[in-house]
């Protein structure tokens, strides 16, 4: 079939509009499985810290399996770094599911693990990537956008996206965006393409609330599988989007070799820095200095293949 410029234009015309119909198809929104119990009266008087960690797969850090002995090493080295951070809140991903979130039930009583479908197409056999939280101070209100029912597309982003609204005793409300976006296996552009349409559901959920990141207190933390320190994703969108729209990067400032988060592996993955906590700037506007505002905790393998960070949150709660 010949087509003659003015038609190329129409057929680009009508995919350019079939896509952006696509990307605003509203996601199944759900309240992910929870459980919650009385919050501490003596952590009122502990500094407010905020984490995030992306802990590969756990417990067990295997898809295929749960080694008992492997399980136990890396439970144990999670309780380490947390009982020397002391988080109040830390977003987790790659949790297999909310029962396992009560190896921490002393110290957390509200926790919450997402379990979204696999879409056809995916692999079936993988346990479940839950996006999850651990908090010693309740929410009012917890959501998450389920992905997996979005029309089959090369730019359907995977997994889905978690949403924790907290009301600070005498201050404005605090929304936590946690995120584990595309990971970077398989073809770079339709990677790019899905991590890119995750942000657009994000700006669509903060709208849909009636949020604004100029006026109101936003956090998005978690696995992003982007960076803008590496060249190879230098046209890679994700963060670049939010932060033309103010979003301070809390690790901003940090030099390269205290930045990583995930270290290089024998697969061949140099060091990078694909977790991150940005905060929005009505958030960044409460905070007299500049960053660098967190911590990131090396970890062994054993129990994990990322790097937790930390953040001091103390003036926004």
């Amino acid at each position: 079939m010949r087509f003659f410029p003015r038609a190329w234009l129409l057929c680009g015309w009508l995919a350019l509009t079939v896509c952006h119909a696509w990307a605003l198809l509203p996601p199944r929104i759900v309240v992910p499985p929870n459980e919650t119990g009385p919050a501490a009266a003596a952590d009122r008087d502990r500094p407010v810290i905020i984490g995030c960690w992306n802990l590969e797969w756990f417990p067990g850090r295997d898809p295929r399996g749960t080694d008992p002995r492997r399980a136990r090493e890396q439970v144990a080295g999670v309780r380490q770094v947390l009982a020397a951070q002391r988080p109040a809140v830390l977003f987790a991903c790659e949790v297999r599911g909310l029962a396992e979130l009560r190896h921490f039930k002393r110290d957390y009583p509200f926790r919450a693990c997402t379990e979204f479908p696999r879409p056809a197409g995916d692999e079936q056999s993988l346990p479940n990537q839950g996006l999850a939280i651990l908090s010693r101070r309740p929410w009012t209100e917890i959501w998450a956008l389920d992905f997996s029912g979005l029309p089959a597309a090369p730019n359907r982003p995977a997994r889905g996206l978690l949403g924790v609204k907290f009301a600070p005793r005498g201050r404005p409300p605090l929304t936590l965006y946690g995120v584990h976006l595309k990971s970077n296996f398989g073809d770079p552009a339709a990677n790019r393409a899905k991590r890119a349409a995750a942000i657009d559901y994000l700006e669509w959920d903060w709208q849909r609330r009636g949020l604004d990141p100029a006026r109101d207190r936003i956090v998005i933390l978690g696995d992003f599988n982007s960076s803008v320190h590496d060249p190879v994703f230098a046209r890679d969108q994700t963060l670049r989007r939010l932060f033309a729209l103010g979003f301070t990067d809390a690790a901003d400032g940090l030099p390269a070799d205290r930045r990583v988060t995930i270290p290089a592996s024998g697969e061949g993955y140099p060091d990078n820095d694909f977790d991150h906590i940005l905060v929005s700037p009505a958030l960044r506007a409460l905070t007299v200095t500049p960053p660098p505002w967190v911590t990131i905790v090396p970890v062994p393998f054993t129990v994990s293949d990322h790097y937790p960070l930390f953040l001091d949150a103390d003036v926004w709660f």
